[in-house]
């Protein structure tokens, strides 16, 4: 597992040695856990009340590259004291497969915040829709003329001055040789390896790889076809490829395509970063083995100190992942089953919230202010007063308007305020997971569940709310009937302990 350790250090009285003594405790737990650190990022002197932290950025664009999957910090207010930022920048982490971890808090102050982090997250996303909404009216009448509507173009045109599709000189040939290799036959991984040798990058500077083939070789723009959202225009922008060419390549697709992996799934760790030994406080890890006589594939969590050093002398240094997810999913979908728990996470919920973004009412008062202007305007040329002037100016107030209208949804984006009856239902809402379906254990696991420790008699799951723990015995699990082994073992040893090696 690869990590990245953030430290920073604010003006307030603290100095270089702040930064120093972060890094040697997070060097120590990434050394604890298994984990092989490849990058430091350090913001000296800069607050974590703000987003406005260079590298703190450059970790959060790093983390899209694909070269980590953990960050590590001192503790959790070294990453953001804002509750909204670290809900929007935790998002934008989880999103490229990467999780925040404190070398110092098993449970951090204030843990409802964290289950309060994912309601942010939702209602980011319906301000997002709201805010869609209003940017959709100009792209529609961008769309209806067939022109580009922002974001990454498309590999194969340039867009020019009256923001039209046109052919690239350099690249449109690129995306027909594309069609015409895989249509006699080159695999993807070829057609990679071609475009690479030739050294053509993607329009983000990037290799070629399998997605982008298969991303060009599904694009309709490459016969003519514009599209956005319900809007589709045929030979609306300039063909790269023959019709009868780029159908024969899909009918090829079809019959190459390959069934999904069937237990793609199974290879999810929905406790990575959260399960723990109880005896030597290492992190556990996922792997998978397969059994020497059945050859059944085998997915466990193992202590990392029973691995490479063997220096953990657990009763259980490997414990089966599916039984365990679904003790630990079971615990969750209890506590929220309970009216008690639901009532107390709603209170300590609302004393959360922040204020009220000083920005919100100044913009609200704008708002208003143009309303009514506009109003006047109105009513002076329904009284016969209308003119160039009047004209412009009842122009000037609607740009005005549809702008301020704007800047509030983004306000809004960023410090949205829960009524109680928001908050309750959010929570009710996962009473409806279905705990069946991979999405849904996550939800779960991720929303509720700060650690799980793993000791030679039970496990213990702490929740994300202060008190909130639950143990669980092996002997309650296997009563359950989720009666399990540990990973793999050769077949002259006889597996009779339950959830273990």
């Amino acid at each position: 597992m690869n990590a990245v350790i953030y430290a920073r250090y604010s003006s307030e009285g603290q100095r270089e040695e702040s930064i120093d003594g972060q890094i040697r405790e997070c060097m120590e737990y990434c050394a604890k856990n298994g984990m092989t650190v490849v990058k430091e990022y350090i913001d000296r002197a800069l607050s974590a009340k703000t987003d406005n932290r260079p590298d703190f950025q450059r970790m959060i664009k790093d983390s899209a590259k694909g070269l980590f999957d953990v960050v590590v910090v001192w503790k959790l207010d070294r990453f953001a004291r804002n509750r909204y930022d670290s809900a929007h920048y935790k998002a934008a982490l989880k999103k490229n497969g990467v999780r925040v971890v404190s070398a110092k808090e098993n449970i951090a102050d204030g843990p409802e915040g964290i289950i309060l982090e994912s309601m942010l997250e939702g209602m980011a996303e319906y301000y997002s829709a709201e805010l869609s909404v209003k940017v959709i009216r100009g792209h529609t009448e961008n769309a209806l003329k067939c022109k580009y509507n922002g974001g990454t173009p498309t590999f194969g045109f340039v867009i020019d001055a009256d923001k039209h599709y046109q052919p690239d000189p350099v690249t449109a040939p690129v995306v027909l040789d594309i069609f015409k290799m895989y249509d006699t036959g080159s695999t993807m991984k070829q057609i990679v390896d071609h475009l690479n040798d030739l050294g053509v990058t993607t329009v983000r500077g990037k290799p070629a790889d399998l997605n982008f083939i298969s991303g060009v070789l599904h694009n309709r723009k490459y016969i003519g076809e514009y599209q956005y959202r319900d809007i589709v225009v045929p030979n609306g922008i300039p063909a790269l490829v023959p019709t009868d060419l780029f159908e024969h390549v899909q009918e090829q697709m079809k019959k190459n395509k390959k069934a999904p992996a069937r237990h793609k799934a199974e290879d999810d760790y929905l406790l990575t970063t959260k399960l723990f030994c109880g005896t030597c406080k290492a992190m556990m890890v996922g792997e998978s083995g397969t059994s020497g006589t059945q050859g059944r594939k085998y997915h466990y969590y193992r202590c990392v100190n029973s691995k490479k050093r063997k220096i953990c002398t657990a009763k259980h240094k490997s414990v089966r992942k599916e039984p365990l997810e679904q003790a630990v999913v079971s615990s969750v979908m209890r506590n929220i089953m309970d009216d008690a728990f639901v009532e107390y996470f709603v209170d300590q919920a609302l004393a959360l919230q922040g204020q009220e973004s000083n920005e919100l009412p100044s913009l609200r008062r704008q708002l208003a202010d143009t309303e009514k202007a506009i109003d006047n305007m109105l009513n002076a040329i329904q009284a016969g007063i209308f003119n160039a002037s009047t004209k412009r100016r009842l122009d000037e107030l609607e740009a005005t308007k549809e702008k301020l209208e704007l800047s509030i949804i983004k306000e809004e984006m960023k410090k949205p305020q829960f009524t109680r009856e928001q908050i309750q239902f959010y929570i009710l809402q996962f009473r409806k997971v279905d705990t069946n379906t991979l999405e849904g254990r996550r939800r779960l696991i991720d929303g509720f569940v700060n650690s799980v420790v793993v000791y030679d008699d039970y496990i213990l799951v702490t929740f994300n709310y202060k008190e909130g723990a639950e143990r669980i015995t092996f002997e309650q699990i296997e009563r359950s009937d989720l009666s399990s082994l540990g990973g793999p073992k050769p077949s002259a040893e006889r597996l009779v302990a339950f959830l273990l090696l």
